[in-house]
């Protein structure tokens, strides 16, 4: 039985009704006070929050924060968004004290969802649900979804994760490992205190599964999985159903059971950190 692990990253959530004084006083308080490196960007083309305040405690822990919405036009009381990797809340315990205390209700907003399993790239298949989800590459990588969607519910890609330690952080492995990383990001407000009972749904956006034994495949079959696998033909949808009844034979990646059953444990330690009750 083949054993995947599950991770989460980028988790991301959101202060309601956040007044422009409070955040000008978190600000101050970053900037004088606490010592961190921050770069703040101010209103430029193409972003989406009028503030941005990028955090580094140092070269790994960052916290990135987005202040008012430009949609958010009236008013005083704004929208205060922080991601961040899920473990390096604890390190900003202060910054979530003070906003916390400041803001109406606290909302998640996404988290992207790793599935790592122990074999080489190749033998990883990943076919959308939605044959309009076009595939992209950039060397070895594939992905659903243009760079302008990275943070839209479903974006996807299917990369060497042994490779990108190395090249990345130095660290070698010396078994295969490949990544399935799927943004999840429901499209319905989900209060953070609630979002235990709303562990991500992805097999309604992806069908995937891992080929133990290309052998046991015909040679048509074999063709029409690599083409598919590799994006060179999406097919038709009676096709891609006909693709999908041998790899049933294979491994099948339950996005929802695997993601479901470590969910609670995944998300705890971040939401206990903004929701104050660590």
């Amino acid at each position: 039985m083949m054993k995947l692990n599950v991770s989460i990253d980028k988790f991301t959530m959101e202060y309601k009704d956040v007044s422009h004084g409070a955040f000008l006083r978190l600000y101050m308080m970053i900037m004088v006070t606490m010592g961190y490196k921050v770069k703040m960007k101010y209103g430029y083309e193409g972003a989406l929050y009028v503030y941005e305040l990028h955090i580094k405690k140092d070269e790994k822990v960052y916290m990135h924060i987005y202040y008012r919405n430009f949609n958010e036009i009236t008013g005083h009381m704004y929208t205060l968004r922080i991601e961040t990797r899920p473990e390096h809340y604890a390190h900003f315990s202060e910054i979530l004290e003070f906003i916390r205390k400041r803001a109406k209700r606290i909302n998640f907003v996404s988290c992207d969802v790793a599935y790592d399993i122990p074999t080489k790239l190749e033998n990883v298949v990943v076919i959308p649900i939605d044959a309009r989800r076009k595939m992209s590459h950039c060397e070895t990588t594939r992905y659903f979804g243009e760079g302008y969607q990275r943070k839209q519910n479903g974006y996807c890609r299917i990369y060497d994760k042994r490779l990108e330690l190395f090249r990345n952080k130095g660290i070698y492995l010396e078994n295969d490992l490949s990544r399935i990383e799927v943004v999840y990001k429901p499209d319905e407000k989900i209060e953070l205190k609630d979002i235990e009972r709303h562990s991500p749904k992805q097999n309604k956006q992806y069908f995937a599964a891992v080929i133990i034994d290309w052998q046991a495949l015909e040679k048509k079959e074999v063709e029409r999985v690599i083409n598919l696998r590799d994006g060179k033909d999406m097919y038709t949808q009676y096709i891609r159903r006909a693709i999908k009844k041998p790899l049933a034979n294979q491994y099948r990646v339950d996005f929802d059971e695997l993601a479901g059953a470590v969910w609670k444990q995944l998300i705890d330690e971040p939401c206990s950190m903004v929701l104050g009750v660590a």
